[in-house]
């Protein structure tokens, strides 16, 4: 794998830009301190500054530069997340790290070694906090997480990626996935999608996390069929539990323990973005709690939810019965 850096502050263009400067910035990088040559084909060489046998364990997006598939590495883009009770963290990361561990027994079966998770419900619950948690426990195993926004570039890329490295674990990271299927290519992803989950792009030794805020959009064929999502989950409001953890781990200690009671007992039915909101406000920005708390009381009462279980549910189930 070759690595090169391409955003260093040597030009404002930014990541992807094919323009003349940046194309001689970067030729100039790979050729000042040149570690070894690479070829596509054996006859054409060019030295890079750094070549890697096997992609950095990290977080990536896919981006094609002149027709060419790079792995762009970025930074997971959450807060630092924890197992909290109540959310369904525990359950999914026992699931999952027992499924990387049986490779030998789905190949023993002639089975493509391969999990599809699917998170549905409100916004602000916890589904991102529960995937930045399978993505530390993946890179631990020195795996590879992808984040997509299309399925049509990511079979692509999967078969690239795999192609260097058959072996290695790889998430793949769907958030929003409902989004990924409406607008003009609607069924070009939609089918693109089938494909890869569970057609001939599909790849060995991968597991696919998606989120969902509107499971009732989501085809039959995705959310109630093994095979592309084996397993759905329902993610709702936080309970009385979930939030007095959240608030404590937050908080470390700056909330006396009558305030935290207080803020439990005042946030019922939101999710933990809110509490977030309300912290963040409070220990950061100065901001009174009750200040904060009426804002986004009456923001919560005003916004419509779409799908009435989601809106009078409180923390997880296993299916989907819309």
């Amino acid at each position: 794998m070759i690595d090169e850096e391409y955003d260093d502050g040597i030009h404002d263009h930014g990541y992807g830009c094919n323009c003349r400067n940046c194309n001689e910035i970067r030729a100039a990088r790979a050729t000042a301190n040149p570690a070894g040559w690479a070829s596509d084909d054996q006859k054409r060489f060019r030295t890079y500054s750094r070549i890697e046998k096997s992609l950095p364990s990290g977080v990536y997006r896919f981006v094609k530069l002149n027709g060419v598939p790079h792995f762009f590495k970025i930074d997971f883009p959450s807060d630092d997340a924890v197992s909290l009770p109540g959310l369904p963290s525990d359950y999914i990361l026992n699931q999952i790290k027992d499924f990387w561990a049986t490779a030998d027994e789905f190949k023993k079966f002639g089975l493509i070694h391969k999990r599809g998770i699917l998170m549905y419900g409100p916004p602000g619950c916890g589904k991102t906090s529960i995937i930045r948690l399978l993505c530390d426990q993946v890179l631990k195993l020195g795996g590879i997480a992808f984040c997509i926004d299309s399925f049509e570039s990511a079979g692509e890329f999967a078969r690239v990626f795999r192609s260097a490295e058959p072996d290695r674990p790889i998430l793949m990271i769907e958030e929003d996935v409902e989004n990924v299927f409406s607008g003009n290519s609607a069924a070009e992803e939609i089918k693109a999608a089938l494909s890869f989950l569970d057609g001939q792009d599909q790849v060995n030794n991968i597991v696919h996390i998606a989120t969902t805020n509107n499971p009732e959009q989501m085809a039959d064929k995705f959310i109630k069929r093994p095979g592309r999502y084996d397993l759905v989950i329902g993610v709702f409001s936080p309970t009385a539990e979930t939030r007095e953890a959240y608030l404590r781990h937050v908080a470390k200690g700056q909330l006396p323990e009558e305030k935290i009671k207080e803020i439990v007992e005042k946030t019922e039915g939101l999710g933990l973005a809110y509490l977030r909101e309300l912290l963040a406000t409070n220990l950061c920005l100065g901001i009174p709690l009750d200040e904060t708390l009426k804002r986004i009381r009456d923001n919560f009462k005003s916004k419509k939810l779409s799908n009435k279980q989601m809106e009078q549910s409180m923390g997880f189930e296993i299916g989907f019965k819309g």
